[in-house]
């Protein structure tokens, strides 16, 4: 497999950067398959690099999760470094002043939450009123092309983890995304999609020739990033999701669950493709840090039969059954954290009454089909 960053240096993009002041938006994701920077080769191959923008984590991926992060410069290179996650997430097209091309490339998980491609959309949007082309440089969706699955996004609940309408498990590359935004809101903006090559939809990340890189501090590998958009969904209650632990999103619990009970619950719904084990952790960050809790370890027994929206929403809906005096929703900004993550406080509302978690997740398989058709025209692999 070829990532777009090793096709950066062929015509017609060579030539797009010569003599060019160029910025960047990346972080450590950003390399090829022999762990060489993008960075580093731009400025071997004579490309003039004048700034870095850096997302969520950092230019160097130490931040937590919703840390605001400082400028800083590359110690390798000099070059600064601006955080896109810090006082603002949006690029003030000012920034790009004595920029003529705005290179991207991160290393995403395929997930709608996953700030990312909020930046992306952002930098995107910033580009076209500086009236600067933006290069994107493709890599591989580590969930696959094909299963799409999730909630969309209301107005009303854009956020940073939804900053436009996709379902949580979208299935689409960051260059894919960005021609659909492109498009769907109809941004001036020129963009280049450098394309993988030996990609396509039914490739998991597991069914590549690519070493993982962990994409954020939490995601340490293939498996994490599968559970993520299903287990992501504890981030919006008062239960640990497992950071501050060696398993984040694997391990999920609360001081006051039985962790026994709580496993033969979830594996009486006999879900797809996963099975849950009774643990007892203490996270040394976060939620409970310092705490003994019990819990369950989400073991994913078939990756292809996995369905990990579903199982969040069997997760919660359990939970809210079996420790209704306990079970809460945490509050973010002005709204519950959990109707962000699912765009809506209507699945929230309907869980609380009682509503079925087959029928939400037949409504959610509804919309992702109807997602499929409305990203036709915008794919770029097969």
């Amino acid at each position: 497999m070829r990532l777009g960053n090793e096709n950066l240096f062929t015509e017609p993009y060579h030539s797009l950067l010569q003599n060019a002041r160029v910025g960047m938006v990346t972080n450590y994701t950003g390399i090829n398959t022999s762990f060489e920077r993008t960075i580093d080769r731009l400025i071997e191959k004579g490309v003039n690099v004048k700034k870095l923008f850096a997302p969520e984590h950092g230019f160097y991926g130490v931040g937590k999760a919703g840390e605001s992060m400082t400028d800083e410069v590359d110690r390798k290179t000099g070059i600064e470094i601006v955080s896109l996650y810090g006082q603002t997430t949006y690029m003030n097209p000012s920034l790009l002043e004595g920029i003529d091309v705005l290179i991207l490339e991160i290393q995403d998980v395929g997930v709608r939450f996953y700030t990312y491609i909020s930046t992306m959309f952002r930098v995107m949007e910033a580009a076209g009123q500086a009236g600067i082309p933006l290069v994107i440089l493709d890599r591989p969706n580590p969930l696959g092309g094909t299963v799409v699955e999730g909630s969309g996004v209301e107005s009303r609940y854009r956020s940073f983890v939804g900053a436009y309408d996709l379902p949580i498990r979208h299935g689409m590359t960051i260059g894919e995304l960005a021609v659909l935004y492109k498009h769907e809101r109809d941004l001036n903006v020129i963009i280049h999609i450098v394309k993988l090559e030996g990609w396509n939809r039914d490739c998991l990340f597991l069914d590549t020739d690519l070493n993982w890189v962990p994409p954020s501090p939490n995601i340490p590998d293939f498996k994490t990033s599968l559970l993520y958009p299903g287990t992501a969904f504890i981030e919006g209650t008062n239960m640990s999701e497992g950071r501050g632990t060696t398993m984040p999103f694997s391990w999920i619990g609360a001081p006051w669950i039985n962790g026994e009970k709580w496993a033969d619950v979830l594996n009486e719904l006999d879900l797809p493709g996963v099975m849950f084990r009774p643990i007892m952790f203490k996270p040394a960050l976060s939620k409970y840090q310092g705490e003994v809790i019990e819990g369950v370890e989400v073991h994913i027994t078939d990756h292809k039969r996995f369905i990990p929206t579903t199982t969040g929403l069997h997760i919660i809906n359990q939970t809210w059954a079996l420790y209704p005096d306990h079970f809460e929703w945490i509050e973010s900004e002005s709204n519950l954290f959990i109707d962000l993550l699912w765009g809506s406080a209507k699945y929230r509302h309907d869980l609380t009454r009682g509503r079925p978690v087959s029928e939400i997740s037949a409504e959610w398989g509804a919309y992702a089909a109807e997602f499929i058709e409305r990203r036709k025209p915008y794919l770029l692999y097969p």
